[in-house]
């Protein structure tokens, strides 16, 4: 007699494998294009600033009504960052019941590190860039009597 031991199918591992995979791939992209150059530069800026004023000082002069403002276009960075964030946040959640239902561990784990790993990876990025920020004001306070003299 021989006895046969029913694995249960890694139905929430795999998907939470999947979710994982993922948030990863959106979070990097969402901190490469961090990096990306501005569209305008501030020299552009300022021209269109200076232009702006000279219209609506002209139309103020001339009696004229402000035109209406132009619609702001939408920027779905951070709702992209945000889904990713709570994608990653479900791949922990599933890993944890594909663990809690004895599924093939493998990808409960991988479920469970790709999850968190977009967490540590969204927190690492931030702290890098503030870290640098407050190394960069330190130097140019340092160096503030050279900039002046």
């Amino acid at each position: 007699m021989q006895q046969i031991i029913d694995v249960p199918p890694a139905k929430f591992g795999m998907m939470g494998f999947i979710l994982g995979v993922v948030s990863i791939v959106v979070i990097l992209i969402q901190l490469s294009a961090f990096f990306e150059p501005q569209e305008k530069s501030a020299g552009t800026v300022i021209g269109e600033i200076a232009a702006d004023i000279k219209q609506s000082a002209a139309r103020a002069l001339s009696g004229e009504p402000a035109p209406e403002p132009a619609p702001v276009s939408q920027d779905y960075t951070r709702v992209i960052t945000i889904a990713a964030l709570c994608a990653a946040g479900v791949a922990v959640v599933l890993g944890g019941i594909g663990l809690y239902r004895n599924e093939p561990h493998w990808l409960s784990y991988l479920a469970v590190g790709f999850g968190v790993s977009a967490f540590v990876m969204q927190f690492v990025f931030w702290l890098a860039i503030i870290i640098c920020g407050i190394a960069l004001l330190i130097s140019v306070i340092g160096n503030l009597d050279s900039i002046i003299n």
